[in-house]
């Protein structure tokens, strides 16, 4: 009788082994599958916020004009519109800093960031950020967001 109690014993140690391997194989595989939604409700969201900086930026043609004529050459500006154009062209750098944020932090899927990173250089590349650059307000940027942008630069060959 004492070997039967003993052999049902390790059957339900072997019965709640699997049970705890299975359970553990669930875990994963919801973890995995929260990554995903999480990945693609983040990846929604940039979407959005560039649709919405793009609706906000050709509200009137005058923003329209100054955002484009200060991404692309801020000294053919006044000094008024320089300054609005500044402070348009830093929303815009602040969002691309947002997704160089998340791709550095891992929170974009490489296809995701593959997607959104001719618009980060775009915008790194551009005059305007060479201007931002030598503004004193380029200190309210994240500093390895700045640091990748000179690197960028600097391989492209444009100077400062």
């Amino acid at each position: 009788m004492l070997e039967t109690l003993e052999e049902y014993a390790l059957i339900a140690e072997i019965i709640s082994a699997v049970a705890i391997i299975i359970s553990l194989i669930f875990v994963g595989v919801q973890i995995r599958e929260n990554t995903k939604a999480t990945q693609a409700s983040t990846f929604h969201e940039i979407a959005a916020l560039d649709i919405n900086i793009l609706l906000n930026f050709s509200s009137s043609p005058e923003l329209a004009r100054l955002i484009t004529l200060f991404r692309d050459d801020p000294d053919s500006l006044s000094e008024e519109e320089q300054i609005h154009g500044f402070y348009l062209f830093g929303a815009e750098v602040r969002h691309v800093e947002n997704l160089f944020l998340q791709n550095e932090n891992k929170m974009l899927s490489a296809k995701n960031w593959k997607s959104r990173k001719a618009l980060v250089d775009g915008i790194v590349l551009s005059a305007g950020f060479g201007a931002l650059l030598k503004h004193p307000f380029s200190k309210f940027f994240d500093g390895s967001f700045i640091e990748y942008g000179r690197n960028q630069r600097k391989k492209s060959g444009i100077t400062e």
